[in-house]
């Protein structure tokens, strides 16, 4: 891209943003509302359907009893008719209890019917409006990412929305965590165990609210086994620390743990965030020498090809390479560029929270070139966040800079590290 090109890029995209801008905040504050009115009203219908529900089927099942009483009490009614001081009104009770039991199992039926169709007007509407907040969340985190902040509490109810439908909450989990995976090994102790602590403490949640539903699918299953296993190997694979919730006699109120570990988990990003720029305003280390641009793509390269996957045949092997590539960053962190980086916070709490590469990719690559414009497009922190996407980073300067060097330390990686790292790609 020439510098005129990339200039007419420019400003295209700044009045874009401009444009969009105008319309966006009330766009997005417009489906922020209708989501949390759709939400409140699917919450009232599955409430709905779990406390209701069961009193019609109860019904439902008395009914069918009583007709069968009703049947055994006609036969013998029939061998004891002579015996009868009024068959008349032996008559007059039996058709009014037949029409009883008929009224009972005709309202219930009604009832059920009418509980299901709420509950999946009301499931569909919220599907409607998570989408469209979705959406609009996406714009806004590109075009006016300052804004976010005010839709924090929306953000967080996404997970309580979730669990209005069918295994929803689980298959939420089961992406946050695959899309995670990949950033977890580069995060910090303190962060590690808070966001481990987060994931595992919404399974139980979900399992503790679940374990006594009979509809529960064999994918469902399926899936909470493989989720709670990911995070077990996690787990013992990176030992952040010892977490009570993988106990499965360990019981307590998981909605008010999950807060707590949410908590714990924006305290250790915050303290991250000062170490970081703490270490980076120190400077360099004495008799150090500058990164340069394949050293530094190199150690990301390293740190991304240990970053393991759930096998547990490589685990020995992983767990090994894990301190080498804990040592490998560190060292090359004490010579990068010796600048306060907001930029390369910005791009590691957001991708923590998005779901790379299906969501979120244009806003990554937008974060990706401010921190490149800050840090350089050698940095070691960088490039290390950037490999495991390194196929999607194109279209500016720094960015095709940032490509530039993951591409040769992914083929110097490949030749040095033989048959034992996998690339990511």
């Amino acid at each position: 891209m020439t510098p005129s090109l990339e200039r007419l890029a420019e400003l295209v995209r700044q009045a874009e943003a401009k444009t969009r801008a105008r319309k966006i905040e009330g766009e997005i504050q417009q489906a922020a509302d209708q989501f949390r009115a759709t939400e409140l009203r699917a919450r009232h219908a599955v409430e709905r359907l779990r406390t209701a529900r069961p009193a019609s089927l109860k019904a439902l099942e008395q009914a069918d009893a009583d007709e069968q009483l009703l049947k055994d009490l006609v036969r013998k009614l029939a061998q004891f008719k002579s015996s009868l001081e009024s068959q008349g009104d032996a008559e007059q009770l039996i058709s009014t209890s037949q029409a009883e039991i008929e009224r009972i199992r005709k309202q219930s039926r009604a009832d059920l019917e009418e509980i299901a169709r709420e509950v999946d007007e009301a499931r569909r509407e919220l599907r409607t409006a998570l989408d469209q907040y979705r959406q609009l969340r996406k714009e806004l985190d590109r075009l006016l990412p300052e804004l976010a902040e005010r839709f924090a509490a929306e953000d967080r109810l996404l997970w309580d929305a979730e669990s209005h439908f069918p295994g929803g909450q689980l298959q939420l989990l089961a992406h946050e965590v695959d899309a995670g995976l990949n950033a977890y090994a580069n995060l910090g102790k303190l962060e590690q165990y808070a966001r481990l602590k987060v994931w595992i403490g919404r399974f139980r949640c979900y399992q503790a609210a679940h374990e006594r539903d009979n509809d529960t699918t064999e994918e469902l299953q399926t899936l909470g086994h493989r989720v709670f296993h990911q995070l077990k190997w996690m787990s013992r694979q990176y030992e952040p620390g010892y977490i009570e919730a993988f106990r499965q006699d360990f019981s307590t109120d998981w909605n008010a743990y999950v807060a707590e570990a949410q908590d714990q988990l924006v305290q250790a990003i915050e303290a991250g965030r000062r170490n970081r720029d703490a270490a980076a305003t120190s400077g360099p280390s004495a008799g150090g020498t500058a990164a340069t641009p394949s050293t530094t793509a190199a150690a990301a390269a390293s740190a991304s090809a240990s970053a393991p996957t759930p096998a547990p045949a490589e685990a020995p092997a992983s767990r090994a390479a894990a301190p080498a590539a804990s040592a490998s960053s560190s060292s090359s962190s004490a010579t990068a560029v010796a600048t306060t980086s907001r930029g390369l916070t910005d791009l590691k709490q957001f991708m923590t929270r998005a779901h790379l590469p299906e969501e979120g990719l244009d806003r990554f690559l937008d974060l990706l070139d401010r921190a490149a414009a800050e840090t350089g497009s050698n940095d070691v922190d960088l490039l290390r966040l950037a490999y495991p996407y390194r196929r999607y980073i194109a279209g500016a300067p720094r960015l095709d800079a940032i490509r530039r060097n993951l591409d040769r330390a992914h083929a110097g990686n490949g030749a040095s590290s033989g048959s034992r790292h996998a690339s990511p790609n």
